[in-house]
C-alpha cells in the first residue's frame, strides 16, 4: 500500500499536475489529466487512511514502512534522473518539430515557480523531484510515519 498508493500513485499526481500545466494550447488533453489527477487523488487518499489504520493497528512496522518509502523514492529519482538526463535534446527537437509546423511554442508555462517552457532538465527533473518528496513528507505525516530522505542517486 505504501510503494503503490504513497510513493507511485503520489509520484504520478505530481507528473500529471506538471504535464497538465503545459497543456494550455490543448483542452482535450488539458481535460482529460484533471480527470487522471482527480483519480490519482482518489487512490493517494485510500492509501492515506489504509496506512494510517495499519500502523495504528500494527505500530510495529512504522520502521518498515519508513524504510520502504525511502528505497522507492532512491528509485523514484533515479529513475527521474535518467529521464531528464537525455531529455535536452528531445526538448529541442520538440520545440523545431512545432516551429517547424508554423505553431507558436507555449510561453511563460509555470509550474511550483519554475517556468517550463524555458527551463533546462535538470532545472525540470529539481522541480519535480522537490514537489514529489515534498509531497510525500505531508503525506506521510498526516498518517504519522516520519518522512526518510532517500540517498541521492549518482
Amino acid at each position: 500500500v505504501v510503494g503503490q498508493n504513497i510513493v507511485l500513485e503520489g509520484m504520478a499526481f505530481s507528473v500529471f499536475e506538471m504535464l497538465q500545466a503545459t497543456a494550455v494550447g490543448n483542452p482535450k488533453f488539458a481535460q482529460t489529466l484533471a480527470g487522471t489527477i482527480a483519480d490519482e487523488r482518489r487512490h493517494v487518499g485510500f492509501g492515506e487512511n489504509r496506512i494510517g489504520s495499519l500502523i495504528r493497528d500494527f505500530p510495529e512496522k512504522k520502521a518498515e514502512v519508513e524504510a520502504m518509502q525511502a528505497e522507492m523514492s532512491y528509485h523514484m529519482l533515479a529513475t527521474f534522473s535518467d529521464m531528464f538526463g537525455d531529455a535536452g535534446r528531445r526538448m529541442e527537437e520538440a520545440k523545431e518539430l512545432v516551429m517547424a509546423r508554423g505553431e507558436n511554442p507555449v510561453e511563460g508555462v509555470s509550474w511550483h515557480g519554475a517556468d517550463l517552457t524555458t527551463a533546462t532538465p535538470e532545472e525540470m527533473e529539481g522541480v519535480l523531484a522537490d514537489t514529489v518528496l515534498g509531497e510525500f513528507k505531508t503525506r506521510l505525516g498526516r498518517i504519522g510515519i516520519d518522512y526518510q530522505s532517500p540517498k541521492v542517486p549518482a
